[in-house]
């Protein structure tokens, strides 16, 4: 494929224009003194030559050295032309009134008339190059801050979407999910049998499914907003409301902790559901009649780091790379496990996947650590299965 340079010799040809106009001034300078050197060679013009390329040289170099600036600044490209066009505009004005100037009041001597005309177009063109410079800058500024307005203008607008997004979710597809959930024990508590009970069941568990979906979206449109000022947490006691839950909805599962007391992290109300998605899926996702699920915290100095381990079938290799990803497409886990990423980094922590296989998997969530872990371990439920043990340890 052909491509198109245009676009780049137009950006690129203003800075590249102030860079050979500089080192112009400078060769005319030299090529002056030598011509002069050459028709008057008896007037021994070196003394005034050096001084004409300290005064006139060293803001001829100015110039070149704008140039190599503008490409290198913050100014749009847009705007090298602007920067020129004041440039040579500068020069041309200045070198003008002057030759009316020297055609009125010449100076004694063509060498002076041409020194007087050269320094006036040096001089012409350095004020217009910082005149187009501070012009360009202050355009750069004023575009900046549209496109601030322009965003923050933007983002409230989210704002208020997400906002409205989340009250139609609570108030009513929640809603109506409850209430068809709710029918449907009814007609299951009433005792229908065959064909009609299993699908009553279907249409519980369907109705169960998508509350918990609808929960989920509903914590990550809270998790996107501005963070409320994180505050010291219990982390310990988070876990334990967490696991009693768990025990109390799936009382067939064997839930073992290996939690010390008071472990303090900092974050905020959105906490709980890092470990309640953590424990639901290690429940959910388990093809045997009785899920055993453990959990344990390891702390040190600046961490605490939650392993939530069970013995079910592990995660498809297919997906172990996207389970973090919230692609309910390529994930049986759905938003749960993103929502667990989206809050952990809102923690400034991180959740990873540590071991996953046929006899189970480890979730791990490390979370800065705040405080002083302090009490022990609770002896009957520090108790954990050799097979998970194994692999927390």
């Amino acid at each position: 494929m052909r491509h198109d340079t245009r676009g780049e010799e137009a950006t690129g040809g203003g800075p590249r224009l102030l860079v050979g106009l500089g080192c112009l001034f400078v060769l005319t300078i030299v090529g002056e003194w030598a011509l002069m050197e050459v028709l008057r060679p008896m007037e021994h013009l070196t003394t005034e030559y050096a001084l004409a390329l300290l005064l006139n040289g060293v803001p001829a170099l100015g110039i070149s050295y704008g140039g190599y600036w503008l490409a290198r600044s913050d100014v749009e490209p847009d705007q090298y032309r602007r920067v020129v066009r004041w440039c040579v505009g500068g020069l041309v004005a200045f070198l003008s009134l002057n030759l009316v100037m020297i055609a009125v009041w010449p100076a004694e001597g063509l060498r002076a008339n041409l020194g007087w005309a050269r320094g006036t177009a040096i001089f012409g063109a350095v004020g217009g190059l910082l005149v187009g410079g501070i012009e360009a800058r202050t355009v750069r500024r004023a575009r900046a801050a549209e496109r601030e307005i322009a965003h923050t203008e933007y983002v409230e607008s989210q704002r208020r979407w997400l906002g409205y997004l989340n009250s139609l979710l609570r108030h009513e597809v929640l809603n109506t999910a409850n209430v068809i959930e709710g029918y449907s024990e009814l007609l299951i508590d009433e005792g229908p049998d065959g064909l009609a009970a299993d699908r009553l069941e279907i249409i519980r568990r369907q109705s169960r499914n998508l509350t918990e979906v609808i929960d989920d979206v509903r914590v990550l449109l809270e998790a996107t907003e501005e963070p409320e000022e994180l505050e010291v947490q219990n982390l310990s006691t988070v876990l334990a409301d967490r696991v009693a839950e768990l025990r109390a909805r799936n009382p067939e599962a064997d839930v073992r902790t290996a939690v010390s007391d008071d472990v303090f992290v900092r974050a905020d109300s959105l906490l709980p559901r890092v470990f309640s998605n953590l424990l639901h899926n290690a429940v959910d996702h388990h093809d045997g009649d009785s899920p055993v699920v453990s959990v344990s915290v390891e702390t040190t100095d600046e961490t605490a780091v939650v392993s939530i381990a069970d013995d079910g079938p592990g995660v498809p290799e297919a997906k172990r790379d996207s389970i973090f990803e919230g692609d309910v497409r390529s994930s049986n886990h759905g938003l749960g496990l993103y929502l667990v990423r989206t809050l952990a980094e809102r923690y400034d922590g991180a959740v990873e996947l540590r071991e996953t296989g046929p006899n189970g998997s480890v979730f791990a969530v490390e979370l800065p650590r705040v405080g002083r872990s302090t009490g022990g371990f609770d002896p009957v439920d520090a108790v954990v299965p050799a097979a998970i043990a194994g692999r927390t340890g």
